[in-house]
């Protein structure tokens, strides 16, 4: 059965350009490993000058426009250069930074001055900017915000910020943030929805405080099992805020108008865009390989013929979601179509860590360098597939696929 899809001719032109310019900009000593946190920080500095060399092309955010930054290339030439990343196991950005699902906010809502000053240093890879949304009482209920940004007293041009936010992600905290995409309630007394405000904050203030928090999962089982794992996180963060003081010009938007900014980064981030599904299963493809040359799995699957079960199951699921991505990635389908991919990567990927165990056996569960396989990328993609909940629980995808075909809840 053959699924490969074939480059235009206008396509096959633009990827010998890309691959020209990787040949002089990228290099095997940029590789990093499967697991976030096992990244030496040389690495990660190397990566992040390459991403500030695809921002000055325009390549770091190929679809916006080049007056901010952006690369205003088509979703055709853009699924071209994500093609041809992919290939040197290398994503858009190559290093960990929620610019993507900030930018749609900026871009939609800010004023044009706004736009002006914020969005060419993220497009162009010069800025780290997290994403602070989620806090304990405000996970898939994000207008629930118990982070308050009122209008200081005496200085009426600011605001005063005072909470906590939690499971804040950072690529393997290798280096601060420069600025937060910050959701906050902006009123005590105004209805739901009409009482939070967005900001672009520095993340210098005087009465910021980032804690790391010690978990295990690396990022959600669409995100680690492709060529690249650069749209993971690795490490989740609390941060707290102490009567922060934010000048009013880092305010996105009207000072009530936070959810509709909000539902800018949510459509990106509920659409696909915000967990990046990708269009090759590297882990399912490692996997298959471990079947046909490994002569202990291969033993085993000619003692358990049953097992060639979970095979199929395995490769089958994983040529659906390629589909899905590259129907998707081409402006294919229809308006669900995004969170639709979310939901099959997140089921596929908690039936996947089953059927690998079952094959594999205890080979799936260690990263121990005599034990392990193919560097530990199977541990890894055990981790990841019980981690459901970033890029909207399966439950919340559903509701939103639910209301965008118009049958409610």
């Amino acid at each position: 059965m053959d699924f490969s899809l074939e480059y235009t001719k206008e396509q096959e032109e633009f990827a010998r350009e890309v691959r020209e310019w990787l040949d002089q900009n990228y290099s095997k000593d940029m590789d990093r490993p499967r697991e976030p946190r096992k990244m030496s920080h040389e690495v990660w500095q190397k990566r992040r000058e390459l991403g500030r060399k695809l921002g000055e092309k325009g390549w770091l955010f190929p679809d916006y426009p080049r007056q901010y930054g952006g690369g205003g290339l088509d979703a055709d030439l853009g699924s071209v250069l994500s093609q041809e990343l992919a290939q040197r196991g290398l994503g858009m950005p190559p290093y960990y930074d929620i610019a993507f699902l900030a930018a749609p906010g900026i871009l939609a809502c800010g004023t044009e001055e706004q736009k002006k000053r914020f969005l060419p240093p993220m497009l162009k890879g010069e800025v780290i900017t997290w994403q602070l949304f989620t806090e304990p009482e405000a996970g898939t209920d994000e207008a629930n915000q118990q982070t308050n940004a009122l209008r200081h007293v005496r200085e009426k041009d600011h605001f005063t910020v005072s909470g906590s936010k939690i499971f804040v992600g950072a690529w393997t905290n290798q280096q601060p943030p420069d600025q937060f995409w910050l959701l906050t309630r902006s009123d005590l007394e105004a209805p739901r929805h009409q009482n939070l405000a967005m900001f672009i904050a520095p993340a210098n203030l005087p009465g910021i405080t980032i804690v790391p928090l010690d978990l295990f999962v690396p990022e959600v089982f669409g995100v680690i099992s492709g060529p690249t794992i650069d749209y993971a996180d690795g490490d989740k963060n609390s941060v707290f805020f102490d009567e922060v003081k934010i000048h009013e010009s880092y305010l996105i938007g009207g000072e009530k108008d936070g959810w509709s900014v909000t539902n800018a980064t949510l459509d990106v981030e509920h659409g696909g865009g915000g967990v990046r599904v990708p269009h090759e299963n590297t882990i399912v493809e490692k996997f298959l390989a471990q079947c046909k040359s490994n002569p202990n799995v291969a033993k085993r699957l000619r003692e358990n013929p049953q097992l060639l079960e979970s095979v199929v199951d395995i490769y089958i699921g994983a040529q659906i979601g390629r589909l899905w991505g590259l129907r998707g990635a081409g402006g294919i389908g229809a308006h669900y179509q995004g969170p639709q991919i979310i939901l099959h990567s997140k089921m596929y990927g908690a039936r996947f860590i089953a059927d690998i165990a079952k094959v594999l056996g205890p080979y799936a569960l260690t990263d121990d360098d005599e034990w392990g396989l193919d560097e530990g990328i199977f541990e890894v993609g055990q981790r990841g597939g019980i981690c459901l909940a970033p890029g909207g629980t399966p439950e919340a995808t559903k509701i939103i696929m639910s209301r965008l075909l118009g049958i409610g809840r």
